[in-house]
């Protein structure tokens, strides 16, 4: 049947199959093996493949849970516990005590805690690649280190930016072709310090940092673009609000923003102008201060990491309606929630696990 099909139309069919497929199909012949290898089919399949959510939670030993972005759940109207089911799919995590730093193109960066450790995973392909400790810098053995994991179209390679929170920066960067940490001369903002949770849009990472002044906190969106490695700031519409968590909305930079009993979501229409961050969603007071990650499905409704019902909850903005999506039993606790796809990222690198 291969043979009565051409090149380019094996190549389309395939970029849009799973990858546990992809993997087995490589053994049919020494032409599909390197087609489904060669990296310029590998970065086609990533961006067609679709978005998940991926959750981790504690049950005796570390999982992982996905659920689909595009809110593959069943919506039962005659559900009374006004409960959804949603389409899982369980992942083994086989690393213990590590923390997600990032997502890309489907390789997850972990992390154990102090900041050393670091191992790039790919949770389709079952690959490994371990990142060598990064260099400790001296008088900053008690500071406290953040990530930012993405990729760099321009070289076409990965990063891995590992800073420091307080008054003494230092900047360090690795990148997967060299292998090897280097120290970079931009330093984030002075006297500034940044949320663990970062957010890739546009060639850029993102998050919530906050500086202390004379009329209290004031917070603005921290990003680094991966490409020229430079640190910048991005104004909020309301700076002295509390900011919790960087997200995307329909292809627009947004945020979470806290004040007394308001929750608004703050979309900037027009990326790098400060001038149109305007309200996208309004929540109501008991969504203050539950969600530190926020994802819009196609319908609109937000998918929340809720901690106060310990489960993922869909909530509609407009009628203010919860619904979980996924819940979990009392014996297990959730960790973290991010957006993660299949790929073939990694295919040929680092070793299985």
């Amino acid at each position: 049947m291969l043979c009565d099909l051409c090149e380019e139309m094996i190549v389309e069919i395939f970029s849009r199959l799973p990858t546990k497929s992809l993997l087995r199909f490589r053994s049919l012949s020494k032409a599909l093996y390197t087609s489904i290898g060669c990296p310029d089919f590998i970065r086609l399949h990533t961006l067609r493949s679709p978005e998940k959510v991926m959750i981790k939670h504690k049950i005796q030993k570390k999982h992982f849970y996905t659920l689909h972005h595009q809110f593959p759940y069943n919506n039962n109207k005659n559900n009374n516990n006004n409960t959804n089911t949603a389409r899982i799919t369980p992942v083994a995590h086989p690393f213990s005590d590590f923390r997600v730093i990032g997502s890309c193109n489907g390789i997850l960066c972990l992390c154990k805690y102090y900041g050393q450790n670091l191992i790039l995973w790919n949770p389709s392909t079952r690959r490994k690649v371990t990142v060598p400790d990064p260099p400790i810098w001296q008088g900053n053995h008690c500071s406290e280190f953040e990530f930012v994991f993405g990729f760099d179209p321009i070289i076409d390679d990965y990063k891995i930016l590992r800073i420091t929170n307080g008054k003494h920066y230092s900047s360090y960067v690795y990148t997967i072709k060299t292998r090897t940490w280097r120290a970079i001369a931009s330093s984030p903002t002075a006297d500034s310090l940044a949320s663990s949770h970062h957010c890739l849009f546009k060639g850029a990472s993102h998050c919530v940092a906050f500086r202390y002044g004379c009329c209290g906190y004031r917070h603005f969106i921290m990003k680094f673009d991966l490409a020229s490695e430079v640190f910048s700031k991005i104004e909020l519409a309301e700076p002295s609000w509390e900011k919790s968590v960087v997200s995307t909305i329909k292809g627009c930079l947004a945020v979470m923003s806290s004040k007394d009993d308001s929750t608004w979501i703050w979309v900037m229409r027009e990326y790098g102008n400060p001038a149109s961050w305007s309200v996208a969603f309004k929540l109501n007071a008991c969504q203050k201060n539950v969600a530190d990650r926020f994802y819009t499905a196609n319908d609109d409704q937000l998918i929340l990491l809720d901690h106060l019902c310990e489960g993922i909850v869909a909530y509609n903005p407009e009628t203010h309606q919860r619904s979980k999506l996924l819940d979990f039993i009392d014996s297990s606790s959730m960790v973290c929630m991010t957006v993660c796809i299949e790929s073939l990222e990694l295919l040929d690198m680092g070793t299985i696990c």
